[in-house]
């Protein structure tokens, strides 16, 4: 936290933070002539002593850990026919977050994480940087969360999960801060051989696994589910990858930033045999195995904490979790009660369970959930940022976009009563195929979505316009889909093909009531602040594929993913 002042004479103009200012009512500016000066400085002094008391503390450990494809009605703590009782013990003691927002599929959420943007000023959005040959990444002139993080004194540990480009290494973890990394570059592999290659036809099979930058050759499982060979599964290595680290760090080493992306519950639907017998009830394989795939992120969660406490870390952590995007509707998962699934703009794919918990958080905001107000992932960058004390408008002359990233913890720690969100940008015309979408605004050649206040606008015509239950798909309906999911049930349903569409979040969440037509000025004001955004960075269009290059790099690397340029 900083705090500054000047003094101009004969007025004295004295700036603190919002979260002290709010805590006294007092506004952010305050200018105070010499002898309220000298009157008041028994409250400048309470100010200063509050500033000294925040600056002298520990910074805290921060841990995200970010699920992959786990819709909203996911966590057992929302759904009792899922069995995660360490989620379930940590929302309970931390704050469940009501309305927590992300993109609606993988990369774009990621990079919006690291770079305190809505995801439709990152490359990644118009294609989810998939193939893998794609030669693009988050640009370059972002500076991720963890560099500005180091910069403050913290060791940075990514594990898991990377999807943030990786043809060159500068976009790879170790070139965007991380002191370590211990993962896979792609968005998404066989939990147990580790095996890439679906997304690029190579001649030969690709494998994605790596430590600091060096692949780990031989290190790649074989089996596909077995009992034997968990310890190979993505899920168990990686979680053992973090305890490590957990275990080497000791009191007066440096505070810890460690980002471990989970790769469950992302496709291909896998689980060890040991979990899924958790679930030796449900005969349909796919089901069995997917809630199986959650409880594997119940165990993780539960190992990682477990690590902090028995370090003496779990006092001074901020632990956070939820997911990048809802659960795709094919797979098993749940978006209950909500719209639609991942890949589509409605709630079921974009707004998802999150909880905050660790000894840092005040004990007087355990136990609690916050529905006052909404929060989007870019909301941690500056959040995180203020807690270490990191610069975080460092990128502030060299990025395209501005920083949207709020401090949010005012809120979580009690001092304000509602979110100082009120505006979030799910996407804005980019996936469109029209090269003039940089320019254009509206209508019928792109779609997107925007909530300001209460009100939800969908623009263009978006799929997944149904409902699709406790878990989709379920048997009755989907029962002949194996265990690594299928087309079914349909994603073609579509809704606000003619007209944008208008939805009051308050008294409809799931969003069955269209009020565009009854609400003519909400929705003029709407579609005005939409076309606002379009002066906004848009990137360009994703570079030419590079499939010769990237191949040719495998074969050379002995069958492991690595940069090619």
């Amino acid at each position: 936290l900083q705090w500054a002042h000047t003094i101009p004479p004969p007025t004295r103009t004295v700036r603190v933070p919002l979260w002290i200012s709010s805590s006294i009512n007092l506004p952010l500016s305050i200018s105070l002539s010499s002898t309220m000066v000298l009157r008041s400085i028994l409250g400048f002094c309470v100010i200063v002593q509050a500033v000294a008391a925040v600056a002298a503390a520990p910074k805290p450990h921060l841990i995200m850990m970010l699920t992959d494809d786990l819709g909203y009605n996911s966590p057992g703590y929302r759904n009792s026919d899922l069995h995660t009782p360490a989620l379930d013990a940590l929302a309970k003691d931390g704050i469940i977050l009501e309305e927590f927002y992300v993109y609606k599929y993988c990369a774009p959420t990621r990079g919006a994480f690291h770079t305190g943007r809505f995801p439709f000023h990152l490359d990644a959005v118009q294609k989810n940087l998939i193939p893998w040959s794609m030669p693009a990444g988050i640009d370059l002139r972002y500076k991720f969360l963890p560099r500005i993080l180091k910069d403050a004194g913290y060791t940075t540990h990514h594990i898991g999960k990377w999807h943030q480009g990786f043809f060159r290494e500068e976009y790879t973890p170790l070139g965007r801060g991380y002191d370590t990394t211990y993962g896979f570059l792609v968005g998404g592999e066989n939990h147990y051989s580790q095996d890439a290659s679906w997304s690029v036809s190579c001649k030969q099979t690709s494998y994605d696994l790596s430590r600091n930058g060096k692949a780990c050759i031989g290190e790649n499982g074989t089996a596909s589910g077995t009992s034997g060979d968990d310890e190979r599964y993505n899920g168990f290595r990686f979680t053992t990858s973090a305890v490590e680290i957990i275990s080497n760090w000791t009191a007066g080493d440096p505070p810890m930033f460690m980002y471990y992306a989970v790769h469950n519950t992302h496709s291909p639907v896998q689980a060890p045999v040991r979990i899924q017998a958790l679930y030796a009830n449900i005969d349909w394989q796919l089901q069995r195995v997917f809630n199986a795939m959650i409880s594997t992120v119940d165990e993780s969660a539960k190992n990682v904490t477990d690590a902090l406490k028995s370090q003496g870390m779990w006092d001074n952590t901020l632990f956070i979790w939820c997911t990048d995007n809802g659960s795709p509707i094919t797979v098993a998962g749940s978006n209950a009660p909500l719209k639609g699934g991942k890949g589509a703009n409605w709630e079921g794919g974009t707004r998802v369970p999150a909880f905050v918990s660790g000894g840092f958080l005040p004990a007087s905001q355990r136990g609690k959930s916050l529905s006052l107000g909404m929060i989007h992932i870019i909301d941690w960058y500056r959040t995180f940022g203020n807690l270490a004390g990191a610069n975080v408008t460092a990128d502030a002359t060299s990025a395209p976009a501005v920083l949207e990233s709020l401090d949010v913890w005012p809120w979580l720690s009690g001092v304000t009563a509602t979110s100082p969100r009120t505006e979030i940008v799910y996407d804005h015309r980019m996936e469109s195929t029209d090269p003039s979408y940089n320019t254009s605004h509206l209508p019928g050649n792109a779609s997107g979505a925007l909530r300001v206040g209460k009100w939800k606008l969908v623009v263009g015509a978006t799929n997944q316009a149904s409902w699709y239950g406790h878990f989709s798909p379920n048997k009755s309906a989907c029962g002949h889909v194996g265990a690594e999911g299928g087309a079914c049930p349909s994603e073609a349903y579509t809704a606000c093909t003619d007209a944008p569409c208008l939805f009051d979040m308050e008294t409809d969440k799931t969003e069955h009531f269209d009020v565009a037509a009854s609400e003519p000025d909400t929705l003029t004001a709407l579609l005005s602040r939409w076309s606002e955004i379009s002066a906004e960075y848009h990137p360009p269009p994703n570079p030419e594929l590079e499939e010769a290059a990237y191949c040719a790099n495998i074969e050379k690397n002995m069958g492991f993913v690595a940069p090619w340029q």
